[in-house]
């Protein structure tokens, strides 16, 4: 009974970490337990607790907005969560308990390979609940995250612990002075400059429930073009606009506001647009100077919220917003250039995959992801989410811009730093220079 307790209490403590609190510091003791109690009945518990809470925001979604019943959805929810957490947590100590003697460093190892796999099979990836990423978060080690990855901080979060929990002072002192020294390094790396550039991003705050009917959602379009038009009044370099930002599809005659517009400042904006066969393609686009300047084809989609793997396809009956339609993705990894910016532009979940953005971001100086959390609403999930747009600050060194529909919209520097933000749901615009 008392390894159930503490099991659930393992759960527990390192569900907070990703939780609105950020209770970054209690990852710590959370893995000391798992180090401590290393069967595979205490992981698969304690990793269970751990993902419905992290997660549970999910059905935030699939019920209000997907139609689907709360019993069921709750019951879908909990196979995904067993299934997650036999990958996650049982097979890596199934495999440590059984091959390698119960060693801790092998129970750390696996879990870290396993975390690798799933971040990128299958349909994708799933690079959620990163153990590595919550580093973001800690004052003195964040600014290592310049020269580490996630996964390879994953596992040295392991080996510190197993270090303390088998009292061994030398390594656990030496790995925690590496780390702090190459904070120290990355933290005077010179940002990548952008010498005075003034961006204004609009926070639409168009309830969910409004997006999913067109006439509802084009009701609120008058006022948001009146938020641009005031902010160019402002002269800003660059005016940004999240996810599916307005009811129209890109090449649709309303959107012929945006070549006006960007007459007197450019605009990027998030649209949908349908090519090819009557295919959507999630997008952004910038438009400047009168023109359509370039624009950028979501690549990495989200199962189930963007198409529906083959596997999967019965669930377009039950999830009711998807309407049996799949996204098409994108085929080209690029920035979006425009005089001396080039931008990466991350759409939605994107911005979680890692090894992606190691592509999509590398020849980038600036970071703008175009997002919509209504779908979860005022809750864990936008949370974890807006935590990697801290992520992407400190890996490229750069400034990011997170820009969501229904908040939080904000201003991130090149050291991690949240500088300005809007609040939930609220309409209004940030205007910043960046320097």
């Amino acid at each position: 009974m008392k390894e159930v307790i503490l099991s659930v209490l393992a759960g527990l403590l390192l569900y907070l970490p990703f939780s609105k609190l950020n209770l970054w510091f209690l990852l710590f003791p959370a893995l000391f337990l798992f180090v401590k109690y290393r069967g595979v009945p205490f992981w698969t518990l304690g990793g269970y607790v751990f993902i419905f809470l992290s997660l549970r925001c999910t059905n935030i979604a699939s019920v209000e907005f997907g139609g689907i019943n709360p019993i069921l959805s709750y019951f879908m929810y909990s196979l995904f969560v067993l299934l997650f957490t036999l990958f996650q947590f049982s097979l890596p100590a199934f495999i440590a308990q059984r091959f390698f003697k119960s060693s801790p460093l092998a129970y750390g190892f696996f879990y870290t390979l396993f975390e690798l796999l799933r971040s990128h099979f299958p349909f994708g990836g799933f690079p959620w609940l990163l153990m590595g990423e919550v580093i973001s978060q800690v004052p003195l080690l964040k600014y290592s995250l310049y020269f580490l990855s996630i996964p390879l901080y994953t596992f040295l979060l392991w080996v510190l612990v197993i270090s303390l929990f088998q009292k061994r002072l030398f390594p656990f002192a030496l790995i925690l002075f590496v780390l702090l020294s190459l904070s120290l390094s990355a933290y005077f790396v010179p940002p990548k400059k952008l010498n005075g550039v003034k961006v204004a991003l609009v926070q639409t705050a168009v309830p969910q429930e409004d997006k999913l009917s067109r006439e509802t959602f084009d009701k609120h379009t008058p006022q948001i073009l009146q938020m641009v038009e005031r902010v160019l009044e402002e002269k800003p370099d660059l005016i940004v606009l999240p996810e599916s930002a307005l009811p129209f599809y890109f090449s649709e005659e309303q959107t012929e506001i945006f070549y006006h517009l960007s007459l007197k400042g450019p605009i990027l904006v998030g649209l949908i647009d349908v090519r090819e066969n009557l295919k959507p393609f999630n997008s952004a686009y910038l438009f400047a100077e009168g023109m359509l300047i370039d624009y950028y084809d979501k690549v990495k989609l989200m199962p189930i919220g963007e198409y529906i793997p083959k596997p999967f396809g019965f669930l377009k009956e039950i999830f009711q917003a998807i309407g049996g339609i799949d996204y098409v993705p994108g085929k080209s990894t690029k920035v979006i250039k425009y005089k001396d910016l080039r931008i990466a532009v991350p759409i939605c979940f994107e911005v979680a995959h890692y090894s992606y953005m190691e592509r999509l971001a590398k020849d980038a100086n600036l970071i703008v992801v175009l997002t919509n959390d209504g779908w979860f609403k005022d809750s864990d999930c936008t949370f974890q989410h807006f935590r990697f747009a801290q992520w992407t600050s400190l890996r490229f060194k750069t400034y990011t811009l997170w820009v969501n529909n229904s908040g939080d919209t904000a201003i991130i520097d090149p050291y991690g730093r949240v500088l300005k933000k809007l609040g939930y749901m609220e309409r209004d615009v940030l205007v910043e220079v960046l320097r």
